[in-house]
C-alpha cells in the first residue's frame, strides 16, 4: 500500500461561469446516438532544472529517496525580523536605565537575563471535518456520515459530540466504565483538538539531528549583477551559501511530536488551595520546539538593547543575516514541510522591576522583584529552500532522455525533478490533423486524457509516496487550460477543488494508485469550433492546482519557469506513455472524445 499526500492549500481561485452542461442543448432528430474516439497523443520528456526557490508558498526540511529518482535532501535558509524594533526590554529602555534616575527610584538597571529560547515550527495539518460529527475525516470511520460510529462504543459520533464524550475513545474517562454505560462520564480534555499531520513524508519515528547556524551572508533583496534594479534571485540550487555558515545556535537529536501541545499555568504558592498549574493557559497546534543556546541571544539580542543594530529591519538584517536550518543523519529518510509562516524565536527572559508594594511613601517595604517576558524574531524576509539531488537513474537516462520518441513510460517529478510536453491533434509525424476532425462535423460533448500508474514501476523501486494531483496547463500562456477555469466544483479540502477538471489521483482499495484523469472538454471545444491554437501543455505533478502561479527556471534551453505547487512538491510517480508494452497497450496515454454525429 502507498500513501498520496494531499498538501496545503496555498491560493483559491473562484470563477464566475458555470460549467457547460455536457452535451449542450442541441438534440434534434437528426442526431444519432453519442460515440467515443480516440486519439494518439505525442509526449516529450523534459527534465526541471533548477528553480527560483525563494518566497515560495512552502519549504521542505529532510531528505526522502528511492529507487528511481534517487535521494533528495533540502535545508532551509531565511532572515528573521525581530517583532518590533528599537525593543525596549523590560519597562523602560536602555538610555532610561543607565541616566540619572535620582527622581524617580523605580527606574533601575533591569539585568534582563535569557531563562530559554525557543524555535518553534508549526506542522501544516487539518481539522477537516466534513460531516461535522466532531472527528477528523482522517479518523472518521465515515467521513460523509454524520452518524458513524469511530470508537465503536454504540454511541454515534455526533451524539458523542453532543454528550461531551470522546468520540475515540470508548471509555473517556478511564473508569473503567464504556461510554455506553457510564451515567457520570467526564471528558477531561475536552477542549483539546485533534490533528492530521499530512505534510511529513517518511517514516515519522526516525531518528535525525538537526543544526542550526548564524547566517554570514547579507541576503539581498535587490541584484546587485543588474545594478539593483531588479529583484534578486536565488535558486534551488544554490547550495554556495552553506560555506557562510556561522556559529552553532543548536546541534542535536530532535523527535516528532504530533500532538496538540498544552502549555499549564505555574503554581502560585500563595494560593495553597488551588493548583495553578493544573489550569491550561494556552493549546498550540503540533510542532517542532528546539531550544536555542541561550548565550548566543543573550549577547546578540538582549544585551544590544538601544543598539542602532536593532532599529531598523535594515540595520537588523545588515547586523544578524539569518539562519541556517539543516536536518541530517536520519535513521530512515524523513521529509518534513513545515509552516514557517507562523515560526519564531521566542527569547523568554526576567528582569527587575521596582515594586513599591502599593506605598508611595514608605521605601522600608520596596522589593525588587523578578519579571518575565518573551520577544520573538519571526521567520520573515528572504528565505531559500536549497536542494541535493542524486542524478536520476540510469533507467530514466536510457529509456527517457536519450529519446523523447515512442516513449513507454513518461517520468514526473516535482522539484528539480521531470515533466513532460504533450502534443493534441498531432499524427506519429507530428503533423497536425485538427482539420480533419473539423470535417468530421462532431459536435464534441466531452473530452478527457487518462494517465494510468505503472504500478510494476513504483513497487520495483520502493516509491512508497504518490502524489495527489497532475496539474496540466498551456506553455506558452504559463496559465491552466479553459476547463480549470470554469470549473467551481468544491472537494472535500481546499486543495481538492476543481473535481471536475480533476487530475485527482484514483486509487484503488489497496490505496494504490490507478489512474489520474483531467478533463480538457472546453479546452477541445475552443480547438476545433473556434479556431484556437493548439499549443503545447505541461504536465506536472502538483500539490494544489489551485496556485496556478510560476518561479523561474535557471540556465534553460527551453523552458523558462515552472508552476510554483510543482516547484514545492517533493514526489514523482511514472505513468505509461504514448507507446507501452503490447501487455498495457490499454493503458497508453491517449485522448478521449465523445461526440455527437449529425446524420446525413
Amino acid at each position: 500500500m502507498r500513501i498520496n499526500l494531499i498538501y496545503i492549500s496555498l491560493l483559491i481561485i473562484s470563477c464566475t461561469k458555470d460549467y457547460n452542461e455536457i452535451g449542450n442543448n442541441f438534440l434534434n432528430d437528426n442526431i444519432i446516438d453519442t460515440e467515443i474516439e480516440y486519439f494518439d497523443v505525442i509526449v516529450n520528456q523534459k527534465l526541471i532544472p533548477p528553480f527560483k526557490s525563494s518566497s515560495l508558498p512552502a519549504y521542505q526540511l529532510g531528505e526522502i529517496s528511492d529507487g528511481l529518482f534517487g535521494n533528495r535532501k533540502s535545508f532551509f535558509v531565511t532572515q528573521l525580523q525581530p517583532e518590533s524594533f528599537n525593543p525596549s526590554f523590560g519597562i523602560f529602555s536602555q538610555e532610561q536605565e543607565t541616566s540619572d534616575n535620582s527622581d524617580d527610584i523605580t527606574i533601575i538597571e533591569e539585568n534582563e537575563t535569557i531563562k530559554e529560547v525557543y524555535l518553534e515550527i508549526p506542522f501544516y495539518n487539518n481539522t477537516y471535518d466534513t460531516d461535522g460529527d466532531g472527528v477528523i475525516d482522517s479518523l472518521d470511520l465515515d467521513p460523509n456520515d454524520i452518524n458513524s460510529d469511530s470508537d465503536g462504543d454504540g454511541i454515534s459520533d455526533i451524539d458523542e459530540r453532543r454528550n461531551g464524550t470522546d468520540p475515540l475513545n470508548i471509555d473517556t474517562d478511564n473508569d473503567g466504565i464504556l461510554d455506553s454505560e457510564d451515567t457520570e462520564t467526564i471528558n477531561p480534555n475536552i477542549e483539546s483538538t485533534v490533528y492530521d499531520i499530512d505534510s511529513l513524508i517518511g517514516n515519522i519515528n526516525s531518528n535525525f539531528k538537526i543544526k542550526i547556524q548564524e547566517l554570514d551572508y547579507f541576503l539581498a533583496d535587490f541584484d546587485s549583477d543588474n545594478n539593483f534594479e531588479t529583484v534578486k534571485k536565488y535558486y534551488s540550487n544554490d547550495s554556495f551559501i552553506e560555506s557562510f555558515a556561522g556559529d552553532i545556535i543548536f546541534d542535536d537529536e530532535v523527535e516528532i511530536n504530533i500532538n496538540e501541545v498544552v502549555i499549564y499555568d505555574v503554581d502560585n504558592p500563595d494560593t495553597e488551595e488551588v493548583d495553578e498549574s493544573l489550569d491550561v493557559i494556552e493549546r498550540l497546534s503540533p510542532r517542532l520546539k528546539i531550544p536555542l543556546d541561550e548565550e548566543f541571544f543573550q549577547s546578540k539580542i538582549i544585551q544590544n538593547e538601544g543598539s542602532s543594530d536593532l532599529l531598523n529591519n535594515q540595520n537588523f538584517n545588515k547586523f544578524f543575516k539569518g539562519v541556517i536550518i539543516k536536518a541530517y543523519d536520519f535513521s530512515e529518510p524523513l521529509l518534513l514541510i513545515l509552516d514557517y509562516g507562523k515560526a519564531s524565536i521566542n527569547i523568554k527572559y526576567e528582569y527587575d522591576k521596582y515594586n513599591k508594594n502599593g506605598t508611595d511613601d514608605d521605601t522600608n517595604d520596596d522589593t525588587i522583584d523578578k519579571e518575565i517576558d518573551i520577544f520573538s524574531l519571526n521567520l520573515l524576509g528572504n528565505q531559500i529552500n536549497i536542494f541535493e539531488n542524486d542524478a536520476v537513474s540510469n533507467e530514466i537516462n536510457q529509456n527517457v532522455l536519450s529519446s523523447s520518441e515512442n516513449l513507454q513510460r513518461v517520468y514526473l517529478k516535482g522539484g528539480e525533478g521531470l515533466m513532460a510536453e504533450i502534443d493534441l491533434f498531432k499524427d506519429v509525424n507530428g503533423n497536425d490533423i485538427v482539420d480533419e476532425i473539423k470535417a468530421n462535423g462532431w459536435l464534441i460533448n466531452e473530452a478527457n486524457l487518462t494517465f494510468y500508474v505503472d504500478n510494476q514501476m513504483l513497487n520495483q523501486n520502493n516509491i512508497l509516496y504518490e502524489p495527489a494531483r497532475l496539474f496540466l496547463y498551456n506553455i506558452n500562456s504559463k496559465l491552466p487550460i479553459i476547463d480549470y477555469f470554469l470549473d467551481n466544483s468544491q472537494g472535500q479540502k481546499p486543495n481538492q477543488n476543481k473535481v471536475i477538471h480533476s487530475g485527482l489521483i484514483q486509487l484503488d482499495e489497496d490505496n494504490n494508485g490507478v489512474k489520474y484523469k483531467i478533463r480538457i472538454s472546453e479546452h477541445v471545444k475552443n480547438i476545433i469550433r473556434n479556431d484556437s491554437i493548439n499549443e503545447k501543455l505541461g504536465l506536472v505533478v502538483s500539490s494544489d492546482i489551485s496556485n496556478f502561479l510560476n518561479t523561474d527556471l535557471k540556465n534553460s534551453d527551453g523552458l523558462k519557469y515552472i508552476p510554483v505547487s510543482s516547484a514545492v512538491n517533493p514526489l514523482g510517480t511514472v505513468i505509461y506513455g504514448p507507446n507501452p508494452e503490447e501487455s498495457n497497450s490499454d493503458k497508453k496515454i491517449k485522448l478521449e472524445l465523445y461526440y455527437t454525429k449529425l446524420n446525413d
